[in-house]
């Protein structure tokens, strides 16, 4: 770790907010000190490819010495003020930021944004401070289907600071040494102290397995529960957002400023869990199939054994559990015509909405459309598509195939009575579901437009040392639950620790 007078690695932004109220520290040596832990392993060091770009320090000092200004002088905006973040490289930003917005792709890296998108706006005028852009997926992994997740020409390939040696060269889609999904740099750059707190989106698993696999707790905010005006995505039915923290009260602060509720959400002082009910549902064998992710030697058993303690820590903690829950595998729950739901319906909204409604943020930007995308990464195919990760089938389908508005009207209404169908039953007897949090029942979380939450770890070790067995890295326990009751899931991860 960077020299630093502060653990990075540890330190929440709660406790962060607790030094500066009290006088013990600055924002101007917050930024200072996560400046130093960023330059010393995002591209260096442990080459965590954790964040994109990162904005110019100078602008960032400044920026933190008018705030420790106001805060001097009792303007204090709110509990993060003067608290560094990073978002995910999805949210435009307006050059003034000194950050560029990129989905990952090259052929945006020279866009100039408009405007900042009003989520990012908000958290800035409540006197946080935007570090950086985290590293993804390219085009949040809509590019080739054998994609690799945390890959994208912009910033290379993102590593967990969990996973000593990195990413195995030939590791399947969703294997033990793979940071998880498209917010993998948001996830990285907060378990590996360049900043306490990052933003992500999901359709499904994207912000949920990266922040487990990085022994974070996080909240994939329901379905339009946050203003997603400004940010790159496939389908304005399915995209979430959410953040990613050290804590349970750290992310209920920073989920409160996501959604913008009437009150921040209370935690409670109550440290038992009596009177919850939840549904573990039944896990026996491998969570994913082979072709996703090997199972080699006795790496089921640990994952079913810390399932079981899991269990028996809530029950202990005065939860009424009930285990082995049957939900369907959702393979086949949300295949149809030999796709899934979610694939049809975000391929028409990508093509006909979201991509459209991107490019048109930018006032200058090198491509218009998606067939210029395509043609400017044949042009620059060194660049955009190097040895390793070739290919762009996926865009190329997209220009050459037309997709039919009233199918994709009627694929929406059946994804969401077959994402509620299985759980309505369920949730009539329990307040939450409980699941191996990198699992695929986020395909219900999507499908239903519900909240989706890692909020408890089935082990825990510290970052950026060597993990001894790659096979026991970081795995949470997840929980899931209506739209309506996202602080619910905070309050019941609060007991929880």
């Amino acid at each position: 770790m960077a020299n630093s007078q502060f653990d990075l690695l540890r330190l929440t932004a709660t406790e962060a907010a607790r030094l500066l109220d009290a006088g013990r520290t600055t924002s101007v040596e917050l930024v200072k000190a996560y400046l130093a832990q960023i330059n010393a392993h995002n591209h260096s060091g442990l080459k965590l490819n954790a964040l994109i770009s990162v904005a110019p320090a100078d602008l960032l000092v400044t920026t933190a010495r008018k705030l420790d200004k106001e805060r001097s002088s009792g303007s204090r905006r709110s509990s993060l003020h003067g608290i560094p973040f990073v978002c995910k490289d999805v949210f435009v930003t307006h050059p003034s930021l000194g950050l560029p917005t990129t989905a990952g792709a090259p052929c945006f890296q020279s866009a100039v944004a408009g405007r900042t998108s009003p989520v990012i706006e908000h958290l800035l005028g409540m006197g946080m401070i935007l570090i950086g852009k985290a590293n993804i997926t390219e085009f949040c992994g809509l590019k080739t289907p054998d994609h690799t997740p945390g890959w994208s020409p912009m910033g290379g390939q993102t590593q967990s600071p969990y996973i000593f040696g990195g990413l195995e060269e030939g590791e399947k889609v969703i294997g033990h040494s793979s940071p998880g999904g498209s917010s993998s740099g948001s996830a990285s750059a907060v378990a590996a102290g360049f900043v306490p707190l990052s933003i992500g989106t999901e359709v499904c698993n994207s912000i949920v397995t990266p922040a487990s696999r990085a022994g974070l707790y996080a909240l994939k905010c329901s379905n339009d529960a946050v203003n997603g005006d400004g940010c790159f995505g496939f389908s304005k039915h399915l995209d979430c957002i959410g953040g990613m923290t050290k804590s349970v009260e750290d992310l209920a602060v920073l989920t409160s400023a996501l959604m913008q509720p009437e009150s921040p959400f209370d935690l409670g002082s109550n440290r038992r869990c009596d009177g919850f009910r939840v549904a573990f549902t039944e896990l026996e064998g491998p969570i994913w199939p082979e072709s996703a992710c090997s199972w080699p030697g006795e790496t089921t058993l640990v994952t079913e054994n810390g399932y079981t303690q899991a269990a028996s820590k809530l029950k202990s903690l005065g939860s009424q559990v009930t285990v082995n829950v049957d939900i369907p595998t959702p393979w086949a729950e949300f295949e149809m015509e030999g796709e899934t739901i979610f694939t049809e319906i975000s391929l028409f909204d990508f093509v006909n909405d979201r991509l459209p409604a991107f490019i048109n943020e930018f006032d200058t930007c090198e491509v218009r459309s998606l067939a210029e995308i395509v043609a400017y990464n044949e042009q620059n195919r060194d660049v955009c598509m190097p040895q390793g990760h070739e290919g762009q089938s996926d865009l190329t389908n997209l220009v050459e195939t037309s997709r039919d508005g009233a199918k994709q009207t009627a694929l929406l209404v059946e994804m969401r009575r077959r994402g509620t169908l299985a759980l309505d039953k369920v949730l009539e007897d329990h307040d939450v579901i409980a699941s191996i949090a990198d699992g695929p029942l986020s395909m219900y979380a999507a499908a239903a437009g519900m909240w989706h939450a890692p909020l408890d770890q089935v082990g825990r070790s510290t970052p950026l040392s060597p993990h001894q067995c790659m096979h026991c890295r970081q795995q949470a326990i997840c929980i899931m639950q209506f739209a309506s009751q996202s602080a619910y899931a905070l309050g019941y991860g609060h007991r929880i620790r």
